[in-house]
């Protein structure tokens, strides 16, 4: 089972006939072997399972955004409008965040997903709000550590989100992420990926469907 935070190793997924299942609980709507018949030339160079571990860091990187976002502005204004900007700044990213995706940004992310790292950083920054007195920040903050670890942001704005994405994306998010990902990872290497869109429209006929069948 995948661990919150720095990935060494790749992603491990289950292909089933409604698309990929990672370890930790993504669902991408396209399947292995859909994906390796249009890019198995990007795969033969990069391993599927890694731009995989590259999309769940990218789609984790709201949270990770805004946890070190959130100390830093509770140290320049107050603690409740402190608190409105990261939630912001969550809701903002996570909406348009699909539409930048890149790899040497997905690279910042893994690192600022360490877990350890994340807590060392607010043990620093609440140690000190603390030396100035300032305990609401310091509550604040603590507040919205939790809230966003455990995932109770995310839950909140789930119902938003998901209308902005609606409005923004034409596939599944994690599914927009991936074909990102795998886009950038062709230029790289200089594979063409003549027949890529063809993915995308067997995704959408498949949403489209209600019995879900391919």
């Amino acid at each position: 089972m995948q661990l919150p935070g720095f990935h060494t190793a790749e992603t491990q997924f289950v292909d089933t006939p409604k698309g990929i299942f990672t370890a930790s609980g993504v669902w991408f709507r396209t399947t292995e072997t859909l994906l390796r018949q249009y890019a198995g030339e990007v795969f033969a160079r990069e391993p599927l399972g890694k731009l995989l571990t590259e999309a769940e860091v990218w789609l984790r990187s709201p949270q990770a955004l805004t946890l070190w976002l959130l100390p830093m502005f509770l140290f320049l204004i107050p603690p409740l409008p402190a608190a409105a900007a990261a939630l912001v700044v969550y809701v903002a990213w996570k909406s348009l965040g699909p539409s930048f995706v890149g790899r040497t940004l997905t690279r910042l992310f893994r690192l600022l997903d360490l877990v350890l790292l994340q807590a060392l950083f607010y043990v620093f920054m609440l140690s000190a709000l603390a030396a100035q007195q300032q305990y609401m920040a310091v509550w604040v903050g603590l507040g919205g550590f939790i809230l966003l670890r455990w995932g109770l942001v995310r839950w909140a704005t789930l119902p938003l989100v998901r209308l902005l994405w609606t409005s923004l994306y034409r596939l599944p998010v994690p599914d927009q992420v991936l074909r990102a990902l795998i886009l950038r990872a062709a230029m790289k290497h200089g594979v063409a990926l003549p027949e890529l869109d063809r993915i995308e429209r067997q995704i959408l006929d498949t949403l489209r469907r209600p019995d879900g069948r391919k």
